[in-house]
């Protein structure tokens, strides 16, 4: 596990580069293996099987307060997860002049 007292800074720009580079072409390929196997799931979930699904999210939905939490994401009433910050101006005094 990465703490900084283990990390060691690149001094040379291209040997980041390049590292950022194999970053980039990593998740590019499992972006794509994600993607590929969402559409594998999809298309052999049959629709029998997918009102079976149905039905048992419900039941847990009904039963534990996680079912409820995945029935709420699902049809996208999550709620959002934001922090508010109230800096309040008293006053602000500005001269102009021409």
């Amino acid at each position: 596990m990465a703490n900084e007292s283990n990390l060691k800074p690149i001094k040379n720009s291209k040997i980041a580069r390049e590292l950022q580079e194999k970053s980039v072409e990593k998740r590019k390929q499992n972006d794509k293996e994600r993607k590929l196997l969402k559409d594998l799931l999809i298309e052999r979930t049959k629709s029998k099987d997918l009102e079976e699904m149905i039905d048992n999210v419900i039941k847990r939905a009904k039963n534990t307060d996680k079912g409820f939490e995945v029935y709420r994401d699902t049809i996208g009433e999550k709620p959002k997860e934001k922090v508010e910050a109230d800096v309040g101006i008293t006053s602000i005094r500005v001269d102009i002049d021409e």
